[in-house]
């Protein structure tokens, strides 16, 4: 089939350069015999080929494949070129038809698409060369084995061994998918090429003979009986049309008619030259006849034959080339792209599988891959070495008892242990910490009983969604708590980013004047170097803060814009969305009038949640043992954060954020959020001051909707609103404006002036305006202002007098 393939994709072209007319009728019955050769060999694989055990619907093999379509397409392209069939069907403009009256008047797309489709068994030969190498492989192979053992050098006994075992190394399911997917894609490539190139190749028209023949019949119906008139147009035209044939050596008009015929005893007009026409093919001659026109009685016309040969052996010559080159690209293509698959991914693939089962089999040998075959520097030979060397240590690890433990987890065909022993070393890590808490968690335990564990999932696919897409990762579900962290980096990373602090700190020193802001993070890159158990104490507007190495590097970082700022505003508003979406979805506002909540009082259950937020560095790394381990972080930072979750409900709010984090953010973020105290908290003597964002969750949020007319979908569109952050966002995120709906003007200027007199001991005044705040929030979920409450309380257990010692903070009483 090689051979008809062969012929099917080069006959037409060397039918016209080789061969006389004559021989056309040989060339179109060997074309309808490869037609019907198709055809058979195409249904003895659809039954040969395919398993139709499963049914009908579900055949599998040769039938309805890739290659089962691609012989379909190879047989569709020989329709037209086998006479009975094409006249059978209705179509016309075969290869044995004449350009002049059906490739030509189909115009040039119609050719150029023929030509197309006479190059679609060309893929087909690429695939029965593919057959034909793997043969010719084993053939050589089977030779080589024979004169080894005719040699001497190998018994049979040995060369049958060998067979065995080559026959047991068979080609892998991965190798023989990406071999097969190689082929296909190189395969539609070509094709894709074939059907583009010559849409996209420009060839000019061939309009001037028919423009030239149409200036003629003008004439012919002016000149009247005017033969000099007439004879002398005749001769321009013919004058024309040499020209335009050129120096080929062959007469490029051939014949030329004009009626009515009045002036030949006159002027020779009319010609034909019939001995050049017989060695000529008719698909080689265009005639082009103008339409008669009838004038006094009169009947005018012009018909003219030119001659194409040479054209179209021109053509030839390139089709051939063309052919050649592109069955040259598509051999080099589909050598290399597997050859290039089998050296770089499937042989040390089969190399890694190899190794393993060779250790799986016997832990204790000591092998030698060194004579195994490698690909050079590349990163599988890499892995390949990891994998030699990961045996080797656990061989020397385990030793003769663990020999069975080695065997047992890396065995491929047992499935080997999915235990591992994962415990390293941790690493100190910089990241924005959070941790949230489902209040009232016990009672709702106690009161939904088995159905507690899709209320918490429902909280925890809120918790998740909204962290995952402003930035975060959840790190760890303690059931009613959750720790979410924002990763800025390792210390390697931090070092490298210090450069930038420092250029950084040097252009905010010289813009110092631009606010008090920029002038607190305006530190020189010194402070990322004194020792780490420095610490400098600054009073700032009656604010003690803890200005430790990690938070000066922090602070460096969010002025370097590195993006420090927008993500610690992401980690914010990640917290925000899920208050917002506690009290927005649908699933949980369903357990509002649930009575076994409610507890037949009456009033409706609100889940209410508290979070924290702090700023600092952590340990990351495995905690636990062969039979649990856990990826967290361990840091008395992260244990700030939790403190900052339990002191909201002190506050009375649902968020709390300490000053580490609060500096981090962005101006326009801070200006959204409310320093409520200064504190000290267990295990420190330095004073912290702490902030909230102020929330108003007895409120209906409306329910979310993609927009109109868009294809994405509601959970795309709040992506890519999270991924298009900016710090308009706090000013125009309908959802954060409405939570923050009674933090008034008025109100914000009144606390902030009662919390100033009571960090500067004046009580008295203090007490009359945080009053008068808690006053202007009695519409708040608690019916007041939370920090406005606690201030007050705290005030009043010392009788509303300021101690002696105060100094303008207080221990947090909570943990």
């Amino acid at each position: 089939m090689m051979a008809v393939t062969t012929y099917v994709l080069f006959g037409h072209d060397v039918r016209i350069l080789c061969f006389p007319p004559s021989a056309d009728t040989g060339f179109a019955f060997f074309v309808q015999m490869s037609f019907v050769l198709f055809v058979l060999e195409m249904i003895l694989h659809f039954f040969a080929k395919s398993d139709f055990s499963k049914g009908p619907f579900d055949i599998t093999g040769y039938a309805f494949s890739f290659y089962f379509w691609l012989d379909f397409l190879v047989v569709l392209s020989i329709v037209p070129d086998v006479d009975w069939l094409a006249s059978a069907i209705g179509i016309r403009g075969t290869i044995f038809d004449s350009p002049g009256n059906a490739a030509f008047n189909g115009g040039r797309i119609g050719a150029k698409a023929s030509r197309v489709i006479r190059m679609i068994p060309l893929v087909r030969l690429v695939k029965l060369g593919k057959v034909t190498f793997q043969r010719s492989r084993v053939n050589q192979k089977v030779t080589t084995l024979r004169k080894l053992i005719d040699s001497g050098n190998f018994s049979p006994e040995e060369i049958q061994q060998y067979l065995e075992k080559s026959s047991a190394r068979k080609q892998s399911k991965i190798g023989a998918e990406i071999s097969d997917i190689i082929t296909r894609r190189v395969i539609i490539g070509v094709f894709l090429m074939l059907c583009v190139v010559p849409f996209l190749t420009y060839s000019s028209p061939v309009d001037d003979e028919k423009e030239a023949t149409m200036f003629l019949h003008e004439i012919n119906i002016r000149a009247d009986m005017n033969c000099a008139y007439l004879g002398r147009a005749a001769h321009s035209f013919r004058s024309i049309i040499d020209e335009l044939g050129g120096s080929q050596g062959h007469p490029f008009l051939l014949a030329l008619s004009v009626s009515p015929p009045r002036c030949e005893g006159v002027v020779p007009i009319n010609f034909s030259n019939e001995e050049s026409m017989r060695g000529i093919r008719k698909e080689a001659i265009r005639t082009i006849s103008m339409d008669p026109a009838k004038m006094d009685g009169g009947v005018y016309s012009v018909s003219a034959s030119f001659n194409l040969k040479p054209y179209m052996e021109h053509q030839a010559k390139f089709g051939i080339c063309l052919m050649v080159f592109v069955l040259f690209m598509f051999a080099m293509l589909s050598i290399q792209i597997t050859g290039d698959a089998q050296r770089l991914v499937l042989a040390p693939i089969e190399n890694m599988m190899a190794i393993v089962n060779m250790v799986a089999e016997d832990p204790l040998k000591d092998f030698d891959f060194k004579s195994m075959p490698t690909t050079g520097d590349y990163e599988t030979h890499v892995v390949q070495s990891a994998i030699e060397k990961i045996t080797a240590l656990l061989r020397i690890g385990f030793g003769v008892a663990g020999a069975e433990i080695i065997s047992s987890n890396i065995s491929v065909d047992g499935g080997g242990s999915a235990r591992l022993n994962p415990m390293i070393p941790g690493k100190r890590v910089y990241a924005l910490f959070g941790f949230c808490n489902i209040l009232s968690f016990d009672m709702c335990t106690e009161k939904l009983e088995d159905e507690i564990m899709t209320f918490v999932n429902s909280v925890a696919r809120i918790v998740h969604d909204q962290v995952t897409r402003w930035g975060g990762t959840c790190n760890k579900n303690l059931g009613d708590s959750f720790l979410m962290v924002w990763r800025i980096g390792d210390e390697n990373a931090l070092a490298d980013y210090r450069g930038i602090g420092r250029r950084s700190s040097e252009r905010t020193t010289e813009n110092r004047s631009t606010g008090r802001r920029n002038s607190e993070r305006s530190t020189s890159s010194d402070n990322c170097e004194i020792e780490q158990t420095v610490v400098k104490k600054v009073v700032i507007e009656n604010d003690i803060v803890d200005e430790d190495i990690h938070f000066r590097c922090l602070m460096n970082l969010a002025s370097s814009s590195l993006g420090l700022d927008f993500l610690s505003d992401k980690a914010l508003i990640g917290f925000l969305k899920v208050i917002i979406e506690v009290n927005r979805d649908v699933q949980l506002l369903a357990y509002r009038g649930d009575e076994r909540l409610t507890m037949g009082s009456g009033n409706c259950f609100s889940l209410r949640m508290g979070f924290g937020l702090h700023a600092g560095w952590a340990i990351e790394g495995a905690v636990g043992s062969l039979q649990k381990v856990d990826a967290t972080y361990l840091s008395p930072h992260v244990n700030m954060a939790a403190r900052m979750e339990v002191a909201t409900k002190q506050f009375g709010v649902s968020i709390l954020l300490t000053r580490s984090f609060y500096k981090l953010l962005s101006e326009p973020a801070q200006n959204h959020c409310r320093k409520i105290d200064v504190v000290t908290v267990k295990g420190s003597n330095v004073p912290m001051s702490i902030y909230t964002y102020d929330t108003f969750q007895n409120q209906v949020f409306p329910q979310l909707r993609a927009p109109k007319f868009s294809n994405l979908t509601l959970q795309e569109v709040l992506t890519r609103q999270a991924e298009k952050y900016d710090a308009t966002t706090w000013m125009s995120d309908p959802d954060l404006i409405q939570l923050r709906c009674l933090a008034t003007p008025l109100f914000l200027k009144t606390f902030e002036k009662g919390l100033k007199n009571y960090l500067g001991g004046h009580w008295e005044e203090s007490r009359e305006i945080l009053e008068k705040a808690d006053k202007l929030m009695a519409s708040n979920d608690i019916g007041g202002d939370g920090p406005s409450q606690a201030i007050l309380k705290y005030m009043k257990a010392h009788n509303w007098k300021c101690p002696s010692s105060w100094t303008g903070h207080r221990p947090l009483t909570s943990k």
